[in-house]
């Protein structure tokens, strides 16, 4: 795929009604700043970086999804959730049920569950399965080039209070 091809099909879906994600052009058009208003996520990328951008539709969503595929072996959809990415389970090692694509929004609602179950006496261990999602979540957003810092506090607050109340059996 060519920078020019990569452009057009990323600026085009970014311009459609109700996209999740926006795109702002680079001055120098060389590249796009990708925003995601809904979190304030951006994801910078030069046109010449990408080696596909395809149009993809999925069963699971109702909306089509644009992938990104960079030169560097990175990944990301632009899809009706805004950002979407494969979770990394380096740190974690494997978990059962984990979604093969995640989002920010996925996140905000595991870090409620987690506060949910851990105002619950005996929910500890379901608040640790949710927060190793939660890690292996932000661990695919960081490859695929997103910045974390502000959900990297929120987790490590949530660690915080898990580690003050123990695992019980």
């Amino acid at each position: 795929m060519t920078p020019a091809e990569a452009r057009a099909k990323v600026l085009e879906f970014a311009r459609r009604p109700l996209a999740a994600v926006a795109a702002v052009e680079d001055e120098d058009g060389r590249g796009a700043r990708l925003v995601e208003p809904g979190s304030g996520k951006e994801l910078h990328l030069l046109w010449e970086e990408l080696s596909q951008a395809e149009e993809k539709s999925s069963p699971l969503r109702p909306a089509p999804y644009l992938l990104l595929a960079f030169q560097d072996g990175r990944q990301v959809a632009l899809a009706d959730v805004g950002f979407a990415f494969a979770p990394s389970i380096d740190n974690t090692g494997p978990l059962p049920d984990l979604p093969a694509v995640l989002c920010f929004r996925d996140f905000r609602h595991l870090a409620q569950g987690v506060e949910a179950f851990l105002e619950e006496e005996g929910r500890e261990r379901e608040a640790l399965s949710a927060i190793l999602v939660c890690i292996a979540l932000l661990d695919g957003a960081r490859a695929a080039g997103l910045e974390i810092a502000r959900e990297e506090r929120r987790l490590e607050a949530l660690l915080k209070k898990l580690e003050q109340r123990g695992v019980r059996p």
